[in-house]
């Protein structure tokens, strides 16, 4: 009878521990409302940025596995992995396949000026975030895209140099850049490659060739399989697609580029200057 006792009082408390966790649990602000037109990844992102803010987790501290995150604010995977995603763009975590989330302990966001040397592929040096490419392809196309000649207005039977690079920063993937140039103002640059890895500076010190105007489009799409695997992304990650067509002192189309931004790590900034009661894009 004691023994029975015994362990009926042991199972009441063990009830009433594993009652009073659930309250500590459900006390906390993970709960997200899903009635509010904030999207829920949102809303999670903006609580673990607060909880990394109050140092729950520490300078350089691991956050909570995925599985215990997506328990505590009862999300999918998917949504947790979209709020993280906020967060490393931010620079507040850095992630890692097959690991737990590092709280980074001098976080600074990337954040580029959207100017020329961005639209048509050359990427200055930037003190916090290098950025690094390496050529992946450098050929000559005999016969080019309709769309290509079109935009570098090529006659027929001209040809064109194509090159692809992928370009990275602080030593992971985040643009896959392609461009177009016409074979006649760039000889034998398949066999003589880029000066330097830099467009520009081949253009200005090799062929002495002056740009003056570029047009370029920002829009929005999704990776192809091919170029998610080259991002390292997941095949449905947004990228911003930046087509740019940069034109010399003649007139002529020197060189048409497509460069894909990893869409969920970047973030673009544009000045803007006012003349004559018109804001004109400022580079800066």
């Amino acid at each position: 009878m004691c023994i029975i006792l015994v362990l009926a009082c042991i199972n009441i408390n063990t009830q009433r521990r594993k009652i009073q966790l659930e309250m500590e649990f459900f006390m906390k602000s993970y709960n997200i409302n899903r009635e509010s037109p904030v999207p829920v990844y949102y809303q999670v992102a903006a609580d673990l940025r607060n909880r990394i803010n109050n140092g729950e987790w520490g300078s350089n501290g691991q956050l909570d596995s995925e599985s215990e995150l997506i328990e505590q604010y009862s999300v999918s995977r998917v949504t947790l992995r979209q709020a993280l995603a906020e967060l490393e763009k931010d620079d507040l975590i850095k992630r890692s396949r097959g690991k737990r989330s590092v709280v980074n302990d001098n976080p600074k966001q990337f954040i580029h000026q959207l100017r020329y040397s961005l639209v048509s592929g050359n990427y200055e040096t930037d003190s916090e975030h290098p950025i690094s490419a390496e050529m992946l392809e450098l050929k000559k196309i005999d016969n080019p895209y309709k769309s290509v000649c079109e935009t570098l207005k090529l006659k027929e039977g001209e040809s064109a140099i194509y090159f692809k690079r992928l370009f990275q920063c602080d030593n992971r993937p985040i643009a896959i850049g392609r461009s177009w140039l016409p074979c006649k103002l760039v000889p034998d640059l398949e066999k003589d490659g880029l000066i330097n890895n830099s467009l520009s500076q081949t253009m200005k010190e090799r062929y002495h060739l002056n740009i003056v105007r570029v047009d370029d489009i920002l829009e929005t799409v999704r990776a192809s399989l091919s170029d998610s695997q080259l991002l390292n992304s997941a095949y449905d990650t947004p990228l911003i697609n930046i087509k740019g067509i940069s034109y010399l002192d003649n007139g002529l189309p020197l060189e048409s580029s497509n460069t894909l931004w990893l869409g969920d790590r970047v973030r673009f900034a544009l000045s803007f200057t006012k003349s004559n009661d018109t804001f004109h894009m400022h580079s800066t």
